[in-house]
C-alpha cells in the first residue's frame, strides 16, 4: 500500500520536475526579449506554484484519508479483541461454574455414601451386640 502512494508521489514528482526543466529550457532557448523572457519565467514559476498547491492539497487529501481509514481498521481490531476476550472470559466463568457444580455434587456423593457406610456400620455393631447379649443370656 505504501509502496504504491511512493510510486505514484515520484510519478507526479517526476511529472513536476520535467514540466519545470522542460519549460524553462524552452524559455531559455527562445527567441525572445529581456523583459518578455522574465515574464514567461514569471508565468511558468506562478504554473508551478500552482501546480505544487494541488499537489500538495492531494497529498494532504491522501494522508487525511490513510489516517481514517487506519482509525477505522484500529478501532475494529480493538472491538474484535473485546469480543474475544469477553467470549473467553464467558467460557471460562461457565466452564468454572461447571467444574464447582461437579466438585459439589461429588462431595454430596461422597457423603451419601460416607453416611450410608457408617450406618451399614453402625448396624453391623447393633447387630452384633444384640446377638452377643442373647448369647449370655442363653
Amino acid at each position: 500500500m505504501f509502496n504504491d502512494q511512493n510510486n505514484t508521489r515520484a510519478y507526479i514528482l517526476g511529472m513536476l520536475t520535467g514540466t519545470i526543466l522542460g519549460g524553462l529550457a524552452a524559455l531559455l532557448y527562445a527567441p525572445k526579449s529581456g523583459r518578455e523572457l522574465r515574464q514567461d519565467i514569471s508565468d511558468k514559476s506562478n504554473e508551478f506554484m500552482e501546480d505544487a498547491g494541488k499537489y500538495l492539497s492531494s497529498a494532504k487529501d491522501s494522508a487525511s484519508d490513510l489516517l481514517s481509514e487506519g482509525r477505522k481498521k484500529a478501532e475494529s481490531l480493538i472491538d474484535d479483541a473485546k469480543k474475544k476476550v469477553e467470549s473467553i472470559t464467558h467460557s471460562g466463568e461457565s466452564a468454572l461454574k461447571t467444574g464447582e457444580d461437579l466438585v459439589n455434587q461429588g462431595k454430596e456423593k461422597i457423603h451419601q455414601e460416607t453416611q450410608k457406610f457408617k450406618d451399614a456400620g453402625k448396624s453391623g455393631v447393633s447387630a452384633y451386640n444384640e446377638e452377643r447379649n442373647k448369647q449370655k443370656h442363653n
